[in-house]
């Protein structure tokens, strides 16, 4: 039960830098006449989401590269 609450805690925080990298690509495009850039922004929800996962949510220590190629193996630690 415990690592099921923490999956899901860990792709809500997944959820979240999607959302704000999106709006912040959105905004850049409209405002600062910046050039939208999808690797941009899957890179930024990469890196966002873990950042996030290992300082808010105490998700379990999980290396950067793992996150990106099995974020749901980090969060079933």
């Amino acid at each position: 039960a415990a690592t099921n609450k923490k999956v899901r805690v860990g792709f809500m925080v997944i959820w979240h830098a999607t959302v704000w990298s999106i709006w912040r690509s959105r905004n850049e495009a409209i405002f600062a006449d910046g050039v939208k850039d999808l690797e941009k922004v899957v890179d930024s929800i990469k890196i966002l989401s873990w950042k996030w996962g290992l300082s808010r949510h105490k998700i379990p220590i999980c290396l950067f590269y793992e996150w990106c190629w099995d974020p749901g193996s980090c969060l079933r630690r």
